[in-house]
């Protein structure tokens, strides 16, 4: 690495001298106007100190380092600008980046005023016969160039910095090489086709993808209706209201002429089905009658709707680029985790996770092991936060707990009675003992316990309490997920085993034994923590969902979509009807 950047600066210092030798002796007089374009483009980069034009950060990588590598590459040869002004690639690239929105991504990071701004002065020169001003090319080429990386490294690895959003985000955002992407995209001239390869392949990704279109589409046609409050509408009833709920409805339906065949104040079985296939949507109780709950599900603003289909495109783009032919995905939101194989859902599991101060990590892993009976390792913080102020009141706390105390190393000593620590003289700050809770009924991991290592120190594991798992919302743990079918999900983790000894009643009699024993599977399983507000079930049904631990950040996200709105309205005011006022790009 020190000799690539050595090697650089040697390079630098070269062209520089060279620059500044044609300079003095005379030759920039005598070069074409293409030539000096390259010339003073090599000047600019060469000298450029710290960020660049659009103050675009990836990777904490100086943009400045990008352009270099880039023009040096070209020997200054500009990337969008020619003879004649911009290229034919320059006007797509602001095409794409006008439309940003419909990717979940907002013009207004990528200084697309400015770029309008100098092409139509260029432009303008050009139609009155002036000559070019090469500065101004230079201008618009570096600022397209800049725009593309930014847009590039939003597209392929997220647009909204997640890990300063929230502390318990584990998963590192992915690197895309900008200079290679560029590079293909103008050697090829298959702008769109090339960032399209960047974008993550999983195919629920692209339905919600469609889904944001869709709604963009409707915002721009007017949006949905917002429903009066009022008594509770129910099947049999007649209300002025009722033909609102349709039109919000059928909005989004996927049968939407269902709706239209009945009176329209008439609250028929039809439209209960509809609206009890929207409250399922959003994960209330599915009676079919419009109560308060319900209407406001329906009058949340479709602003909202699409920042919120927006943002949870943004983390999909921090995945893993294959999450595995067989894995694990935990949703957080949802309280559920489900076991994909070659794209189908094979099992479908209720989960409760961490407590909205107590969060889930969002993490990728690979579960290796299964360890029956287990050990409870009361995590210090659990220790000193819950254990030892109940220790200071009554030395005797964990007499008939079937726990034990550690002192000195890791659990590596002989247990210790709780009795003979004078844990007055203890603090957070100060606590040289581990906790470790003996298999059995009582333990907190329950009977299964699934193993994959992450820095969060979290598991998957079963539960003693297990009526938790009736509640909607189950957010009820320390960061670690229990699961409702520990056994049914550990005998299908195991099925590949040598022989298959491990089926759901062998799994059974093992664990009644008492014992703690760890079982290896004979291939490691991928396991993602994600946390998905929205998002396409295995019915194909669009689901939105509370944001449990508020990091959706919404509120940031809606000027931009609504400037963004706006100025697509105003465009599409000025095309033919339906000309380019739907669809993505």
């Amino acid at each position: 690495m020190r000799f690539k950047k050595a090697r650089l600066i040697q390079l630098l210092i070269l062209i520089g001298v060279v620059l500044t030798w044609s300079i003095t002796t005379g030759m920039q007089d005598a070069v074409s106007p293409p030539d000096a374009v390259s010339d003073r483009l090599l000047q600019r980069i060469v000298n450029a100190k710290g960020r660049s034009l659009l103050n675009f950060d990836y990777n904490d990588e100086d943009t400045a380092r990008l352009m270099k590598i880039l023009y040096l590459e070209r020997k200054g040869r500009p990337a969008w600008v020619g003879e004649e002004g911009s290229a034919v690639l320059a006007e797509k690239l602001l095409h794409l980046l006008k439309r940003s929105h419909r990717e979940a991504l907002y013009p207004q990071d990528y200084g697309i005023e400015r770029i309008e701004s100098l092409m139509e002065t260029i432009s303008r020169d050009k139609e009155q016969d002036q000559p070019l001003n090469p500065d101004l090319l230079i201008d618009l080429d570096l600022l397209l160039t800049e725009a593309f990386f930014s847009y590039a490294a939003h597209y392929s690895g997220g647009r909204i910095n997640h890990q300063k959003q929230y502390p318990g985000w584990v998963y590192k955002p992915r690197h895309t090489d900008l200079v290679k992407t560029l590079s293909k995209a103008l050697e090829s001239g298959e702008l769109e086709g090339t960032l399209k390869e960047l974008a993550p392949r999983f195919h629920y990704y692209q339905k919600l993808h469609d889904i944001l279109n869709n709604y963009i589409d409707i915002a721009e046609n007017g949006g949905w209706p917002t429903i009066p409050a009022g008594r509770t509408l129910k099947k049999g009833m007649r209300d002025k209201r009722v033909p609102l709920l349709k039109t919000r409805l059928m909005a989004v339906s996927e049968k939407p002429d269902s709706l239209k065949e009945t009176p329209e104040d008439l609250f028929d079985r039809s439209l209960e089905a509809a609206v009890a296939q929207f409250q399922k949507q959003y994960g209330l109780k599915q009676d079919g009658a419009v109560g308060p709950s319900t209407l406001r599900e329906l009058n949340i603003p479709l602003e909202v709707r699409i920042c919120q289909v927006a943002v949870n495109l943004d983390r999909l783009r921090w995945l893993p680029s294959e999450l595995g032919d067989r894995h694990l995905l935990i949703n957080i939101p949802a309280f559920n985790l489900e076991v994909v194989e070659n794209g189908s859902v094979v099992m479908n599991i209720r989960a409760i996770v961490g407590k909205t101060d107590k969060r889930t990590n969002l993490l990728s892993s690979r579960v290796t092991s299964i360890e029956l009976n287990p050990y409870w390792r009361v995590p210090r913080s659990i220790a000193v936060e819950e254990y030892l102020p109940k220790l200071q009141k009554n030395p005797g706390y964990l007499s008939g707990k079937n726990m034990k105390v550690f002192a000195g190393g890791y659990y590596q000593n002989r247990p210790i009675a709780p009795e003979s620590v004078k844990w007055s003289r203890y603090s957070k700050d100060h606590f040289p003992y581990f906790l470790r809770q003996e298999p059995g009924a009582g333990n907190p991991l329950g009977r299964v316990k699934f193993v994959f290592s992450n820095e969060a120190d979290i598991y998957i594991h079963d539960t003693s309490t297990r009526s938790l798992f009736a509640r909607n919302r189950r957010s009820f743990s320390h960061g670690c997920i229990r699961i409702e079918k520990p056994v049914d999900l550990a005998s299908y983790l195991l099925k590949d085993s040598p022989n298959n000894p491990w089926s759901m009643r062998s799994l059974q009699a093992e664990i009644r034994k008492g014992k703690n024993k760890t079982l290896m599977l004979p291939k490691a399983v991928p396991v993602h923590i994600v946390y998905k507000t929205v998002w396409i079930d295995r019915e194909g049904n669009l689901n939105f969902r509370a944001d449990l631990y508020n990091i959706d950040n919404i509120p940031g996200n809606l000027k931009l979509l609504r400037a963004s709105l706006e100025r697509f309205q105003n465009q599409n005011r000025q095309l033919r009807p339906g000309a380019e006022a739907s669809g993505s790009s």
